[in-house]
C-alpha cells in the first residue's frame, strides 16, 4: 500500500496539455485574471460609490442645513406670533369683558400694550362693530366700516380667531397686521371683538439673525404670496412683492410642515439651493436660499481630490496583484489536480509543493489528511450521530466549548432557556453572551479555572437571556482531554433553577414575616388542632389570658378560658369551623388565669391543607373589655348630653328672644312716650292757633272795609299776597291737625304693640293687636320701585275680649306677618312686573270664634288665620319650621328663632295650637287657635 502511495506522488513540473479554451477558463487563469479584475472591480466601484455617496452627503448636508435654517426662523416667528395671540386670548377669555366699565376696559387694554411694544393699537368692538374702547401708544386706531370687515365677521359671527393680511402702514411706512378674537359677556355669549394692530418689525430681526452662508438670504411670504420681509432690507423702505407669477413660485407651494426645494432660480434671479418652513399660526412661509455656486464649491473640491487618489491606488494595486498572484496560481494548480484525484476516491494521492508559505503547509496537511481520512471517517460519523442525539434530547442545558472558550455546540434546551439560536452563538466566546460586565467576568474566571485543571466544577451562576431575563443556572463543568492530556473540549451542563430559587426566597420571607407577626402582634394568636387543643400560643395571648405558652399548649379551650355558661355555644362554633371553611366572628366572655371575666373579640379561621382538608383552626383575639365599658359610658353620656343640649338651646332661645323683645318693647314705649308729649302739645295748640288766625284775618278784613286805602299798605298787601294767605293758612292748619292725628295713631299702635304696662294676662282685643302690628309693618307693605304694594285683606269675625298675654301674642303676629312679607318679596323677585300686576301679592287675615270639642266643657276658642299667595314651601321645610334655629333665609337674614318662640308662646303659655299648611306654588297659611278664657294651670305656667 505504501508503495502504491509513493508511486502516485505528482511531480511538480509535469502537466498535461490543455486546450486553449480550457486553459483560459481554468481556475488558475480565473484566479490570475480574476484577482486583478476583482482588485479593479473593488477599487473603482467602491471608490466611485464613495465619491458619489460623499457628493450626495454633501448635497444632503447642504439641504438639511437650509431646511434647519428655515425651520429655525419659522419657529422663532411662530413663537413670537403665538405669544402675541396668547396674551390677546388671555384678555379675551375674561368673562363679562364687554360689560366692564369703560375705565376698566381702558386699563386692561393699556396693560396689554405695555406687555409688548409690538401692539401698535388695541381696541374693543361691541356686537354692532363699534369701537367702545381703544388704546395706542403710537397713534389712534383707524378702522373704516369695521362692522362689515372680515376681521369682525370672522371673529364675531363665525367665532374664530382672525389674522388680517399684511399691509403697509401709511403713517409709519412699516408692515403690520391685525389680530382679532371674540370676547364674551357674563352669560358666556360672544358679545364683541378684541383686536390688536401689530407691527411686524420683529420679522426683520429674525431674518437678519439667520445666517445663510456668505451670499445667501432669507425672506418671508404671507398667505397671499406677497414677500412681507427680506434680509438686507429696511422696514421703512420695504415694499410688498407679489411672487405668485415668478417661475420659482411652484416650489414654494408646501402642503406639509416643510419641504426640501430643488435647485431653481431664486428671488434674486440666481440659481439657488432653497428650503421653506411653514409658520403654522398665520400660514406664512419662511424661505432660505443659498446660491449653488457657494453651496457646491466644497463638493467639487472634494471630488477632484478623491478622484486623483483613486486612480493612484488602482494602478499600485494592479501591479502588486500581478506579482503575488503568480506565487499562488502555480501551487494551486498542483493542489487542484491532487484534490481532483482525492475527490474521486483515491485516498493515497499525495502532492509535493516545494514552498515555505501557507500553500506548502497546505500540501503537507493535505497529505496527512489523505492518510487519516479513511480511518477516521467512519468513527467520526458514528460519534457525531451519537453525540448529536444525546445533546438534542437532553432536558439539561449543554454547551460545548473549544479550548479558547468559543461555542461549538449549543443544544435545544439552551436555545429554549436563553432564546438564542445556535446560529447566533456559534463561534462566539461564552462570556460574550453576558451583557453585564460582572456576569461576563465571572464566566471568564470560571473558564480560566477549568483551563488550569480545576475540573469538574459545580456551582450556581446567573445568565441573562436574549430578552434581558435573569436566569439562575446550576452548572456542572468538566473537560474532555485528547491523547496528549490536553483539553480538547469543555462541557458545561446546567439546570434552570430560577423558579425554584424564587419559590425558596418567597417561602423564607413569608416564614419570617409570619414569625414576626406571631411574636409582635398585639392580637392574641392561638392555633388549635382538630380536637381543639392549643398548638400555638403567642406572647399577646399570654398577656391577655395570663397563661404562659407552656401552660396553654396541649390543653382544650374549655379547660383554660371558656366559662361554664358559654361552653355549649363555644362547642357549637368549634364544630361548625370543622365543616365550613369561611370562618367565624364572635364576641364572647372569657376567663383569665386569675378568674377574671373579660370580653374578647374572636376571629376564627379554619386551616386548610394542600389536599383541601381542614387540619386545624387559627384564632385572632382582642381584649375589648375596657372598650365595651367605655362605649356604654359614652352612650349614656351622649344621651344625657343630647337632652341637656336640647334643653339649653330652648332656654337660650327663649332668653335671647325675651331679652330682645324686652329691649325692643322698652325702646318702643320710650320712643312712643317721648313722641306723644310734643305731639299732644302741638295737637292741643292747633285749635287755638286756628282760632287766633281766623280772628286776625277777620280783623284785617274789617280794617280794609273801615279805612280808606293807603298806597303803601296796598303795596304791601300785593307784595305779601294777602288774599292767597287768607285762603291757604286755614288749609295749612287743617293739614297739620291731620298729621298730628296720624302721629298719635302710630304712637298708640306702638304702645299697644309693646304692652309694657300689661305684662300680666288680661282680656284684650285681638283685632287691636293685629292692627297695631300692621301699622308697624306699614312701611314694608307699601309699594316700592321693584314691586307694587302688598294688599292686606281683613276678614274679621265677631270676637269677644280674649284673656292672654297681649305683648307676647303681638310678638307672634309680628313674626308670622314679617315672614309672610319676606316670602312675598322673594316670590316677587322671581316674577315679572306683568305677572305681579296680573296676580298681586296678598295677605289675608281671618278671625272667628270656634268651639273646641276636644276639651272639657266645649270651651270657646279664637282662631286667627294668616294666609299669603306666595310660592309656598316643600313638605320637608314645612315639617321643620317650628324647630329652633331652622331658617331658609341667607346667613345674616334670620336666626331661626321667631317661629320656635311663637310656638312656645301659643302652645306652652296660652294652651293653644299653631299649625302651618303649605304646598309648593299654593301659598302658605298659619292657623292659630287659643282659648278665650285661660285655665288657672295654663295661666300659672305662662307666668
Amino acid at each position: 500500500m505504501q508503495n502504491q502511495r509513493n508511486e502516485r506522488v505528482l511531480p511538480i513540473a509535469k502537466s498535461s496539455p490543455f486546450h486553449f479554451r480550457q486553459r483560459f477558463l481554468s481556475i488558475a487563469n480565473q484566479l490570475r485574471y480574476g484577482l486583478i479584475f476583482l482588485v479593479l472591480l473593488s477599487l473603482l466601484p467602491t471608490g466611485g460609490l464613495l465619491i458619489y455617496l460623499s457628493f450626495q452627503a454633501q448635497i444632503q448636508q447642504s439641504r438639511s442645513l437650509q431646511e434647519e435654517r428655515s425651520q429655525t426662523a419659522g419657529g422663532q416667528i411662530d413663537n413670537y406670533l403665538d405669544d402675541l395671540k396668547r396674551k390677546l386670548s388671555y384678555l379675551a377669555r375674561v368673562k363679562g369683558l364687554t360689560n366692564f366699565k369703560p375705565q376698566a376696559q381702558q386699563s386692561l387694554l393699556e396693560g396689554l400694550t405695555r406687555h409688548n411694544d409690538a401692539y401698535e393699537a388695541v381696541a374693543i368692538l361691541n356686537r354692532k362693530g363699534q369701537v367702545v374702547a381703544s388704546v395706542s401708544p403710537y397713534q389712534p386706531l383707524k378702522l373704516e366700516n369695521p362692522a362689515n370687515s372680515p376681521l369682525f365677521i370672522r371673529a364675531f359671527k363665525q367665532q374664530e380667531d382672525y389674522v388680517s393680511p399684511v399691509e403697509i402702514n401709511p403713517q409709519t411706512h412699516e408692515p403690520n397686521t391685525i389680530l382679532a378674537v371674540p370676547i364674551r359677556n357674563e352669560r358666556d355669549e360672544v358679545d364683541g371683538v378684541l383686536l390688536a394692530q401689530v407691527n411686524l418689525n420683529f420679522l426683520w430681526f429674525v431674518v437678519s439673525q439667520t445666517e445663510v452662508g456668505k451670499t445667501g438670504y432669507v425672506y418671508v411670504v404671507d398667505e397671499r404670496n406677497f414677500v412681507i420681509a427680506q434680509k438686507d432690507s429696511k422696514p421703512e423702505t420695504f415694499q410688498l412683492q407679489d411672487i405668485s407669477k415668478r417661475p420659482f413660485f411652484p416650489f414654494l407651494k408646501v402642503s406639509g410642515n416643510t419641504k426640501r426645494l430643488n435647485v431653481y432660480r431664486g428671488l434674486k434671479q440666481v440659481e439657488v439651493l432653497g428650503a421653506s418652513a411653514l409658520v403654522r399660526s398665520v400660514n406664512w412661509k419662511v424661505v432660505v436660499e443659498l446660491p449653488t455656486a457657494e453651496a457646491y464649491a466644497p463638493v467639487y473640491q472634494m471630488l477632484s481630490i478623491m478622484g486623483g487618489s483613486l486612480a493612484v491606488v488602482t494602478i499600485v494595486a494592479v501591479g502588486i496583484g500581478f506579482v503575488f498572484i503568480r506565487q499562488i496560481v502555480v501551487p494551486l494548480e498542483h493542489l487542484t489536480a491532487a484534490a481532483t484525484e482525492l475527490s474521486a476516491g483515491q485516498l493515497d494521492t499525495r502532492v509535493n509543493i516545494d514552498s515555505q508559505n501557507e500553500l506548502g503547509t497546505l500540501a503537507i496537511a493535505f497529505n496527512n489528511m489523505a492518510t487519516q481520512l479513511e480511518e477516521l471517517i467512519t468513527e467520526v460519523e458514528v460519534e457525531r450521530n451519537f453525540v448529536s442525539a444525546i445533546l438534542e434530547i437532553a432536558g439539561a442545558l449543554v454547551v460545548v466549548l473549544d479550548p479558547q472558550g468559543q461555542i461549538v455546540r449549543f443544544n435545544r434546551a439552551c436555545e429554549q432557556t436563553t432564546h438564542y439560536s445556535f446560529s447566533e452563538v456559534k463561534g462566539r466566546y461564552i462570556w460574550d453572551l453576558f451583557p453585564n460586565s460582572d456576569l461576563a467576568g465571572q464566566a471568564k474566571t470560571a473558564f480560566e479555572s477549568l483551563q488550569s485543571g480545576n475540573f469538574p466544577q459545580e456551582y450556581e451562576g446567573s445568565w441573562v437571556s436574549k430578552d434581558r431575563q435573569l436566569k439562575l443556572i446550576a452548572w456542572s463543568d468538566t473537560a474532555l482531554l485528547d491523547d496528549r492530556g490536553e483539553i480538547e473540549y469543555i462541557i458545561k451542563t446546567g439546570i434552570d433553577i430560577t423558579q425554584r430559587k424564587q419559590a425558596e426566597e418567597e417561602l423564607k420571607a413569608s416564614e419570617q414575616r409570619l414569625s414576626f407577626l406571631f411574636r409582635q402582634s398585639a392580637l392574641a394568636v392561638v392555633e388549635w388542632d382538630l380536637n381543639f387543643k392549643v398548638t400555638a400560643w403567642n406572647p399577646a395571648a399570654e398577656q391577655i389570658f395570663g397563661y404562659t405558652a407552656a401552660e396553654a399548649i396541649g390543653h382544650h379551650a374549655a379547660e383554660l378560658i371558656v366559662p361554664a355558661s358559654a361552653r355549649e355555644v363555644v362547642d357549637r362554633v368549634l364544630s361548625e369551623l370543622l365543616i365550613d371553611t369561611t370562618g367565624r366572628y364572635s364576641v364572647n366572655e372569657n376567663i383569665t388565669k386569675d378568674g377574671k371575666t373579660i370580653i374578647c373579640e374572636w376571629f376564627n379561621t379554619p386551616l386548610v391543607g394542600e389536599a383541601g382538608n381542614i387540619v386545624g383552626v387559627a384564632s385572632l383575639t382582642l381584649d375589648i373589655t375596657e372598650r365595651k365599658q367605655a362605649e356604654a359610658a359614652l352612650r349614656q353620656a351622649k344621651e344625657e348630653a343630647e337632652v341637656a343640649l336640647k334643653t339649653l338651646q330652648q332656654t337660650q332661645a327663649q332668653l335671647i328672644q325675651a331679652e330682645k323683645m324686652s329691649g325692643l318693647g322698652q325702646l318702643v314705649a320710650g320712643v312712643a312716650h317721648e313722641i306723644n308729649n310734643p305731639v299732644n302739645f302741638i295737637y292741643g295748640n292747633l285749635s287755638y292757633t286756628a282760632e287766633y288766625t281766623q280772628n286776625l284775618l277777620n280783623l284785617i278784613q274789617l280794617y280794609q272795609q273801615t279805612y280808606p286805602t293807603n298806597a303803601q299798605i296796598q303795596e304791601k298787601i300785593e307784595e305779601f299776597e294777602l288774599e292767597f294767605i287768607s285762603e291757604d293758612l286755614p288749609k295749612i292748619l287743617t293739614s297739620m291737625k291731620v298729621g298730628a292725628d296720624r302721629i298719635r295713631q302710630i304712637v298708640l299702635s306702638l304702645r299697644n304693640f309693646s304692652r309694657l304696662d300689661e305684662a300680666e294676662m288680661k282680656p284684650v282685643d285681638i283685632h287691636e293687636g293685629i292692627d297695631s302690628t300692621l301699622m308697624i309693618l306699614q312701611n314694608r307693605l307699601k309699594a316700592n320701585p321693584d314691586r307694587p304694594a302688598i294688599e292686606i285683606v281683613k276678614e274679621y269675625g265677631d270676637l269677644p275680649m280674649v284673656e292672654c298675654y297681649a305683648g307676647q301674642l303681638n310678638q307672634v303676629f309680628m313674626n308670622i306677618l314679617a315672614n309672610a312679607i319676606d316670602a312675598l318679596e322673594n316670590y316677587d323677585n322671581q316674577r315679572s312686573l306683568k305677572d305681579i300686576q296680573k296676580n298681586p301679592s296678598r295677605i289675608t287675615i281671618r278671625t272667628k270664634l270656634v268651639t273646641n270639642e276636644t276639651q272639657r266643657g266645649y270651651c270657646k276658642n279664637v282662631m286667627i288665620q294668616v294666609q299669603d299667595n306666595g310660592s309656598g314651601m316643600t313638605e320637608t321645610v314645612r315639617q321643620q319650621i317650628f324647630n329652633p334655629f331652622f331658617t331658609t333665609k341667607p346667613t345674616g337674614k334670620g336666626t331661626g328663632l321667631g317661629l320656635s318662640i311663637s310656638y312656645q308662646i301659643v302652645v306652652d303659655k296660652h294652651g293653644g295650637s299653631i299649625e302651618c299648611f303649605s304646598q309648593p306654588h299654593q301659598g302658605t297659611e298659619f292657623r292659630i287657635e287659643i282659648p278665650v278664657v285661660q285655665s288657672g294651670a295654663v295661666a300659672l305656667a305662662g307666668k
